[in-house]
């Protein structure tokens, strides 16, 4: 039996990205990943006990971090620096500092346990940082180079992995760049973030899946067979939309000659490089099921066999592993998926079979909907 596993989280919908910044020239990368931790620069800096809004001396405590972080520049990261932060209670509230008091508040008590977090590398790394806020504790981190063993406040974060520059979109790339510590990233570019980090997800009314190839050779037939699922994932679900048993065989030649009607399409971004990726998003669960028929193909490719294939295709069943599933919406990538095996019979299910593990081979093809062999 075949086991196709959706991967796809439902997102909050209130769910906020946040861009971080990881210091002057990128200084804190290092530190951010081996620690599993974000922090700004603000070393010695003192959170004020209640809300920060009610703090009258937040722009002390920041004049205070700051004298901290001059003098162990300075005076190296073995000095220990001690100086109260009454000494600082007549700071002036320049725009430097309360341009960091404002990041601090942001990410110290705004930013919640599951908030995403984008951070950039250096341009000529050409590689982003995804991330999430793993709980709402501020932690101690360190940055031994300069200041020794002077404890930063730092907040957990799941590193959910790296992602080549060019294969973000040019918005989100220079959105990264500006040089502010800690600042919320515009909603136009949110479910970019979403689609970087699980590849597959459900966010409001929006869809989203991936089919990824990861080596050369992308060829024009692996775009054909990827349009051909399309074509027929927007079919099943049509067909189960107007209440109908299925999709008859006579009407295959039309739905892979036609456009289907563009509430059953995708919104479709494409990057073939090497490692490259083709992603659906639309405002039905089509994404879904294109993600979910071509991990079956790829599956029933690798562990079936022409004479196996009329035994297994029954047996294929849908879930969805991944966090806040929706039941229904998995119920309904199951079914549309199995009226287009149904629809395509032994026969030409196999031979789209064999063109998935010729795309798989050659280039890497594989889906964000995982298959396995159960």
């Amino acid at each position: 039996m075949i086991e196709i596993d959706l991967n796809a989280p439902t997102i909050p919908p209130d769910q906020r990205v946040w861009r971080l910044f990881p210091g002057s020239g990128y200084q804190f990368l290092e530190d951010f990943r081996e620690q599993r931790v974000g922090f700004l620069d603000v070393p010695g800096f003192e959170i004020p006990e209640g809300k920060f809004e009610d703090a009258k001396d937040l722009v002390a405590r920041v004049a205070q971090s700051q004298h901290i972080r001059d003098f162990l520049w300075s005076q190296g990261p073995e000095a220990k620096p001690r100086v109260p932060l009454a000494e600082f209670a007549r700071s002036r509230a320049t725009q430097g500092r309360t341009r960091i008091a404002n990041a601090a508040s942001n990410f110290f008590e705004e930013a919640k346990k599951g908030d995403f977090v984008v951070l950039p590398e250096p341009t000529f790394l050409s590689t982003i940082w995804v991330g999430r806020f793993a709980d709402n504790r501020t932690v101690k981190a360190f940055f031994p180079r300069r200041y020794g063993k002077t404890a930063v406040p730092a907040r957990n974060i799941r590193w959910l992995g790296s992602y080549p520059e060019n294969t973000i979109s040019t918005p989100l790339s220079r959105a990264l760049r500006h040089q502010h510590p800690f600042t919320l990233l515009e909603k136009s570019l949110h479910l970019e973030v979403f689609a970087l980090a699980y590849g597959s997800f459900v966010y409001k009314d929006h869809f989203a899946a991936t089919v990824y190839n990861d080596k050369r050779d992308f060829l024009d037939a692996d775009g054909a067979l990827l349009g051909a699922i399309s074509r027929l994932s927007a079919a099943a679900l049509r067909s189960m939309d107007n209440g109908e048993d299925g999709i008859s065989d006579a009407d295959l030649a039309d739905i892979l000659l036609r456009n289907p009607p563009i509430e059953y399409t995708c919104t479709q971004q494409v990057d073939i490089h090497s490692p490259g990726f083709t992603r659906y998003t639309a405002a039905t669960a089509v994404a879904l099921v294109i993600s979910a028929v071509a991990a079956g193909l790829i599956g029933l490719a690798e562990h079936s066999s022409a004479d196996n294939i009329a035994e297994d295709l029954p047996k294929m069943v849908v879930t969805n592993t991944a966090s806040d599933a929706d039941p229904l919406c998995t119920a309904m990538v199951s079914e549309a998926s199995a009226r287009i095996v149904k629809a395509l019979g032994t026969d030409r299910t196999w031979a789209l079979c064999k063109d998935a593990r010729e795309a798989q081979h050659r280039a890497g093809l594989r889906s964000s909907a995982v298959p396995r062999k159960k």
